[in-house]
């Protein structure tokens, strides 16, 4: 009886067509309840209040619900596979040097990172996973940055599909941005980070106040900027490089990446991502896309998710773009670009202010570094949300976290130059042993 139920159950999911990604309004009971702890929708992103509001950052602000393709879903939709145990690494046993001495990875992470979550597979077996800060397998968190390699992703596919030509220019695509800072940019520009644009940064922040409000990030300016973040592109309007030469890490490029994608596709960001991506790759749970009042999703910083399905994006990264059933998800031609990187971004990285950090480049919305000998990939947010991915040893070590400052040096050593390494190095003597 219970065969027959299941089976009409599989029956049933199959047969109902996919819904589109769902379009939420901010929570306003969430909203109400957290301002009794003195947190409201302008200050929710805080340093102060991160550890409290990046498992519920959607709540705030307009957002798009991303299924992962249960009940409802097409009968393309792939189910999560399994993640199998066959070998473990205690973190704890890992030390890690600090001002006061070696302790363990795991106080280094929790302690010093403010890490809230990590989990690390190699090949399709999980090593080791750990959820902190009240969360569990299931929760989701703002991954911040990590979203641009998502739209990066989105641009591949629609690249694959002759729907997209990276050498084109922008305003091939969005003749609006004729006479902004990307008017001479062509779109592989943008997704390299290569465009130099001259912006107006508010005090002591590394971004443009207006790009946020356009967005709704800290409350409804739907007034000031009735087409969402489109309306604040008509305030870059030159760069102050040579166009191309110089990496410079920009969070507007990424929304006018997603802007192509949709100029390209005919459809929505936050549908492709449904379609494209959260329903073939085999997630495990729903994510959620944070969107300007005028429908268009975060592109460069919107995304939650959980740890564990961004564990399975590397994966999939690692196995040629393929998920575990073998089936093609992005296109194997753009890793391969990502992981071979090329002259033009390799210089242009050398000149931007990254390149203390490591060698490397800047390329299609990744990062690939040279730590310790390691090539790293790295899709990467800046309150320590981390993709990383080590070709040579199929490892996958995926992190959420919320660091109190943004984009700081410490931050990055302690992450490239400590953790990950470390991780990567534990895992191959385990194996040799």
């Amino acid at each position: 009886m219970k065969k027959q139920a299941l089976a009409a159950l599989i029956a049933l999911s199959v047969s109902i067509p996919a819904m589109a990604a769902t379009f939420n309004s901010p929570d306003k009971v969430f909203i109400k309840a957290s301002a009794a702890h003195a947190i409201t929708v302008e200050n929710w992103d805080s340093g102060e209040n991160a550890a409290s509001t990046f498992t519920n950052a959607y709540k705030f602000t307009n957002s798009y619900r991303i299924s992962h393709g249960l009940l409802g879903a097409k009968a393309d939709v792939v189910m999560p596979e399994a993640l199998q145990r066959n070998m473990s690494v205690d973190l704890s046993t890992i030390m890690i040097d600090d001002l006061d001495g070696k302790m363990p990875l795991t106080t280094f992470l929790r302690d010093r990172l403010k890490n809230h979550s990590m989990v690390v597979l190699k090949n399709n077996h999980l090593v080791h996973q750990h959820f902190w800060n009240n969360m569990d397998e299931n929760s989701t968190h703002l991954d911040m940055s990590v979203t641009k390699s998502y739209t990066s992703m989105l641009a591949a596919i629609a690249v694959s599909e002759g729907k997209l030509d990276m050498s084109k220019p922008v305003t091939d695509y969005l003749p609006e941005l004729n006479n902004t800072g990307w008017s001479k940019a062509t779109v592989q520009e943008v997704a390299d980070m290569r465009t130099s644009l001259k912006m107006t940064p508010t005090k002591g922040k590394s971004w443009d106040d207006r790009m946020t409000g356009a967005q709704g990030y800290n409350g409804d300016l739907s007034k000031t900027y009735p087409n969402g973040v489109a309306d604040y592109f008509k305030f870059v309007t030159s760069v102050t490089e040579p166009m191309g030469s110089k990496y410079m890490y920009q969070c507007a490029n990424t929304e006018v990446l997603g802007k192509i994608v949709e100029a390209a596709t005919g459809e929505r960001l936050a549908d492709l991502l449904e379609s494209e991506i959260w329903q073939k790759v085999g997630m495990e749970n729903d994510a959620f896309l944070m969107s300007d009042p005028s429908g268009y999703p975060m592109a460069s910083g919107g995304l939650n998710a959980t740890t564990r399905d961004l564990a399975r994006t590397g994966r999939m990264i690692l196995n040629n773009g393929k998920n575990y059933l073998g089936e093609q998800v992005v296109p194997k031609q753009f890793i391969d670009n990502l992981f071979a990187g090329n002259d033009t971004v390799r210089s242009a990285w050398s000149k931007g202010k990254e390149s203390a950090l490591a060698d490397g480049w800047y390329k299609d919305q990744f990062r690939l570094l040279n730590v310790g000998g390691h090539n790293i990939l790295a899709m990467v947010g800046i309150h320590g949300q981390v993709v990383a991915m080590h070709k040579e040893t199929g490892i996958v070590i995926a992190m959420n976290g919320g660091y109190p400052m943004t984009e700081t040096p410490r931050m990055a050593i302690s992450l490239f130059h400590k953790v990950i390494p470390a991780i990567i190095d534990a895992i191959n003597e385990y194996k040799s042993k």
